[in-house]
């Protein structure tokens, strides 16, 4: 999009078909992206430093092969894609936490973990937003010891047992990507729920923000249909770390 919100170009999976559109389409991301869950799709974007590379986390695990298997999987994917080229250049796999033993809420299901934001610390080195609505952690994960499963049979639909049903990926030579905890956000006094957005300031320092959901939970309009409820509200946190984030040197240059 530009900077006016015209969509100049759009990038969906192969094997879709999207017609009568004023603006270019190009069928570059892998055809199994056909099967996400609705609503649950590209949920966080992050910019290399050199800007050619984007870094793109899938909110939930596809329904592949179905939707029993998909809400029930704790693999979801990441992309990345070269700008200039305009093509995917690697896949890995992010596995879940245990729903339970991440968010102890009762009512809590496997299919609500989500991936919610991601940043870039490094050329090897992601930081990554997991969450349920009440809780959020962040974890750096390290791409260079990840299997890349683009272009394998993991983007297959014919594929048995999918990408989204294996219970251990490493019997299937899937190395999913490690992870390690840089910070428990819901541990944190005052921290809304729905974390869905984070941003680096430096190395020591970064920034949250919650989903306000359109801010009209409780549904009251004037006659003019302005929103005149008391729904929640956009709060964007400023958090200091204890541990200084392994980010690149001209990352911290340029800040």
């Amino acid at each position: 999009m530009d900077r006016t919100g015209k969509v100049l170009k759009r990038y969906i999976p192969e094997g879709l078909k999207l017609e009568d559109t004023d603006y270019p389409v190009a069928n570059v991301l892998p055809a199994i992206y056909g099967r996400r869950k609705i609503n649950r799709g590209f949920e966080g974007l992050a910019l290399s430093n050199d800007e050619k590379t984007l870094f793109i986390v899938l909110q939930s695990p596809l329904l592949n092969p179905d939707t029993e298997t998909g809400n029930a999987s704790r693999n979801t994917r990441v992309l990345v894609f070269d700008i200039v080229s305009e093509k995917v250049t690697a896949e890995y796999a992010y596995r879940f936490d245990v729903s339970s033993e991440f968010d102890a809420n009762p009512w809590n299901s496997p299919d609500e973990m989500k991936l919610s934001g991601v940043a870039f610390l490094n050329p090897t080195t992601l930081l990554v937003l997991e969450r349920t609505d009440r809780v959020a952690k962040l974890y750096s994960v390290d791409i260079s010891k990840a299997t890349n499963i683009l272009n394998t049979k993991w983007d297959d639909a014919k594929t048995a047992p999918a990408l989204e049903a294996l219970h251990d990926p490493a019997r299937a030579q899937v190395r999913i990507l490690p992870k390690s905890l840089v910070l428990d956000l819901s541990s944190l006094s005052d921290m809304p729920e729905k974390i869905e957005g984070i941003a680096l300031l430096d190395r020591h320092t970064i920034a949250a923000s919650n989903d306000n959901d359109f801010g009209c939970e409780d549904g009251r309009y004037d006659a003019a249909s302005n929103d005149i409820g008391k729904g929640k509200k956009t709060q964007i946190l400023v958090i200091s770390l204890s541990k200084p984030l392994p980010l690149a040197l001209d990352s911290v240059a340029a800040r």
